[in-house]
């Protein structure tokens, strides 16, 4: 049986009609959404409607995982090792972590049609997942029933307050914007996933209940011409931008994005006021909202964007293998069915090149921060090179300070270190561009909770744990950047 996550019975308690401000390029139209209409740009400007409409079967064509399982390979030695890099194109092996590491751990989705030729292999391995889609439906299934059993009526009840306080009077607009802003349902905001849609209006009200305190900024437009919508916070001339979802798959991500965004706008803590003060936030919790899109409506395990590859079938770029820093020099794949497709040439991909456009207008960018999922990792550059940075020592004590202060939370363990040598090589990424090119003092790349029990499908009931841990390490290091 194959599932979509955010399908409209399980949205049917959020069904007020509102125009998201941040962008009238936004789209509005109930779950599950088809793609914008809108002519999608080519490299010659000519428009690419073919391959867009090729790209994007209909909602209905649901991706089906059933009886793909996840393995964990143990790579013994280099024969392994080349076994597995030999093998990965011909059985469509989809790597869930990329350490290609001779005495380390590789977990990898087997697709069920390429099981026994994987085992053919005879490769060392154990199974983590036996039924992929199992899994994802379970996911569907449990926050399905969140969205109408606590998200919906914790908006039902906002949604009675405000109407019985102003006698059944105002616009449904202002009425939306009030509920996703109001105490009451924040509190049930990080118990589940939402929609893009959700997202948006969530962002929205935050804006607009902030009385003057954050303001609605885009980056730019994706690919399909969604806005990548932000929230700018602060008064301070050092900048600190970060964002999530770089990879659509990464759920968690975005609510923990999220969840940083409602802790400088609510909580009481003096400290909060002085980073206000320090600095000024710039904080994008969907950086990539059409392969976000994608991942909700009709591929749960979609990781790139939504751009076509001419010639090919498979569809997207890895946005984070295509930053204009030493683009395609290891760790980055030229086939445009790799997870880590680096794409035709740097920033062919229009979500890599506004975030790095926006980040080269700042004048003082003391920190930035790419928040994935997951391993838990918290990580500086480099990722192209084994050489480090002249100011590894100081970024990696700041990552060490701030997984230290994670473990407090909630007993968490993170490891820390540069890229190259704490997970793989990898190049093009936007970590390394923060750092070499718009001259960010400070540039980590993050990976969320778990080590791969859950990965990408993490349970709902973690989303708060995970925003309160990943809090604290942030505080971590705006309370000790130079």
């Amino acid at each position: 049986m194959k599932i979509s996550l955010f399908s409209l019975s399980a949205v049917v308690a959020l069904t007020i009609a509102f125009t998201p401000s941040l962008s009238s390029a936004a789209p509005t139209s109930p779950l599950p959404i088809p793609p914008i209409n809108r002519r999608p740009h080519n490299d010659n400007g000519a428009t690419a409607s073919a391959a867009y409409a090729s790209a994007f079967a209909a909602s209905a064509d649901i991706a089906s995982f059933k009886n793909d399982r996840v393995v964990r390979i143990n790579v013994q030695t280099p024969s392994d090792l080349k076994t597995l890099t030999d093998s990965e194109r011909s059985l469509e092996l989809d790597y869930f972590t990329h350490t290609k590491g001779i005495g380390g751990t590789i977990d990898i989705r087997v697709p069920a049609k390429s099981f026994k030729s994987f085992q053919a292999l005879h490769l060392n391995y154990t199974t983590v997942v036996e039924d992929l889609q199992g899994v994802i439906d379970e996911e569907a299934q449990k926050n399905g029933e969140y969205l109408e059993q606590v998200w919906g009526a914790s908006v039902e009840q906002v949604q009675n307050s405000l109407r019985l306080n102003r006698g059944g009077h105002g616009g449904r607009v202002e009425e939306e914007s009030q509920i996703y802003a109001s105490p009451m349902a924040a509190s049930a905001w990080f118990r589940g996933y939402h929609s893009y849609a959700d997202h948006v209006k969530w962002l929205n009200a935050q804006v607009k209940g902030s009385k003057g305190k954050a303001k609605a900024f885009s980056a730019g437009k994706s690919f399909q011409g969604r806005p990548q919508a932000g929230i700018r916070l602060g008064t301070g001339k050092k900048h600190i931008v970060f964002h999530g979802t770089q990879h659509a798959r990464e759920w968690v991500t975005t609510m923990t994005v999220e969840y940083m965004i409602s802790q400088l706008l609510n909580s009481k803590d003096k400290k909060v006021a002085g980073y206000l003060k320090k600095y000024t936030f710039h904080i994008i919790p969907i950086m990539n909202p059409d392969g976000f899109v994608v991942s909700q409506t009709t591929n749960r395990m979609h990781r790139k964007n939504a751009q076509p590859n001419p010639g090919s079938r498979c569809l997207g770029t890895d946005i984070n293998r295509n930053w204009d820093s030493h683009f395609g020099q290891g760790g980055s794949s030229t086939d445009p069915c790799a997870d880590d497709y680096m794409g035709p040439r740097a920033f062919s991909t229009p979500e890599a090149a506004n975030i790095a456009r926006y980040l080269r207008s700042l004048p003082n960018v003391a920190a930035y921060l790419d928040i994935h999922s997951f391993s838990q990792l918290w990580m500086v550059p480099f990722g192209y090179s084994s050489t480090r940075p002249g100011t590894y020592a100081y970024m990696d004590g700041l990552a060490e300070k701030a997984v230290n202060a994670l473990a407090k939370v909630h007993g968490t363990r993170f490891r820390h270190g540069d890229i190259f040598h704490t997970i793989y090589q990898s190049s093009g990424t936007s970590v390394d561009y923060a750092y070499e090119v718009a001259k960010a003092g400070v540039a980590m790349a993050v990976e969320l909770r778990d080590t791969g029990r859950n990965g990408f499908m993490l349970p709902a009931e973690q989303i708060l744990p995970t925003g309160e841990e990943t809090w604290a390490a942030l505080s971590a290091i705006l309370d000790n950047i130079k």
